[in-house]
């Protein structure tokens, strides 16, 4: 039994509950001092494309022909009647690029175009029959970063509190999609978690036939979402480039690899006490769940060494959104080993003989399998 698992096992077993309060708090703190992560993420994917990738080629060259021109940092208003603009929907457009141009506008807002502001680019920001006008609004900062997604916000926000009866008003373009993408991304992240979190429910419910030993993966896995979360959210706020896609990897990781590590620890457990003539006593059950951490912890050991390393050959990757994935996942994995090794022993010996509630696994028949002592005996 490696000595290393082996004292991971008694600390867990002597001060299982600073361990939880520890984690509890570790949690608590780094929720608090770290930002969101889609906040510091890089939300754009091209942003992770090589200088000599066709796209970027073809927006340098963009950029010399149209050296003054920031088209990725605009987006477009769009008013539209069927029936053809009325006097009160021209008066609309320019109360509108009033309000764009004011002190109450979002900061990041440069300056805007449209035919009241710019006759002579009437043609170009509408249509010959009058059905349709366009405002063109330039943004100082670049689109995906949060200012510019919450200004889009906030012009949409104030279309949907004036706009007039039956006129259609849109906001549009690069700055808008980007918005609009950056909301999707979130929105896709907290469905996998919540969808994730329910399949997982079920399935432990249906492996331990207990809603009290459900609870210590269930925790096991938040927490250790929460924390790496944090952390990596810190490492993109000291500068380190991380794609805002890395949420759902790591919640798909965390919550398989997590779950995995739990079921093999309290399925080890619940044999070792399936397998006693007569019911282990309060210090016998301490000595197998203590035994079976240091045994069942070079498996799980091993399996999360196997997982950070193929996550850090990433770093290898010629596309630098595998680039960056690789360093956030390796936090991922190595946070839920600990949490693994750590945080689920130190539920279960907090609830005790609760942990199978109802079931009693140490009132059934003695079956024949490798136990604790013929482990121990043989090492």
């Amino acid at each position: 039994m490696p000595a290393l698992f082996r004292t991971v096992a008694h600390i867990v077993d002597r001060f299982f509950v600073l361990v939880i309060l520890a984690w509890i708090l570790g949690m608590g703190l780094l929720t608090a001092v770290s930002p969101k992560l889609i906040d510091v993420a890089v939300t754009d994917q091209t942003a992770f494309l090589s200088m000599d990738s066709p796209s970027v080629r073809a927006s340098l060259a963009s950029a010399r022909v149209w050296p003054g021109e920031e088209i990725s940092r605009t987006a477009a208003v769009t008013l539209t009647r069927e029936s053809g603009l009325t006097a009160a929907d021209e008066e609309y457009l320019k109360s509108l690029e009033s309000w764009l141009n004011s002190p109450s506008k979002p900061d990041v807002i440069s300056h805007t175009s449209s035919p009241s502001s710019r006759p002579e680019m009437k043609a170009s920001l509408g249509s010959a029959d009058g059905k349709v006008r366009m405002i063109l609004i330039s943004f100082s900062s670049s689109p995906f970063t949060p200012p510019v997604n919450k200004a889009v916000g906030d012009i949409r926000a104030r279309i949907k509190a004036t706009a007039p009866e039956g006129l259609s008003v849109h906001v549009t373009g690069t700055c808008a999609v980007a918005a609009d993408q950056a909301r999707a991304i979130n929105d896709s992240v907290g469905r996998t978690t919540y969808i994730t979190l329910i399949l997982i429910v079920v399935i432990l419910l249906w492996v331990y036939r207990s809603p009290v030993a459900v609870i210590v993966p269930l925790m096991t896995i938040v927490v250790a979402l929460q924390v790496s979360t944090s952390v990596v959210a810190l490492m993109a706020q000291a500068g380190m480039r991380v794609s805002s896609m890395v949420q759902n990897f790591m919640i798909a990781t965390i919550f398989g690899a997590g779950t995995d590590y739990c079921l093999f620890i309290v399925s080890r457990f619940k044999e070792e006490l399936g397998g006693h003539p007569v019911p282990p006593d309060k210090r016998e059950r301490r000595r197998l769940l203590a035994g079976t951490v240091a045994i069942v912890g070079a498996v799980i050991a091993s399996s999360a060494a196997a997982v950070m390393v193929a996550f850090a050959s990433q770093g290898v990757a010629r596309f630098g959104l595998y680039r960056t994935i690789g360093p956030a996942m390796v936090v991922a994995a190595g946070v839920t080993l600990l949490a693994g090794l750590t945080l689920t022993p130190s539920l279960m010996r907090l609830l005790g003989k609760s942990l199978f509630w109802p079931g009693h696994p140490e009132r059934q028949p003695m079956v024949p399998h490798a136990h604790m002592a013929d482990v121990e005996g043989k090492l």
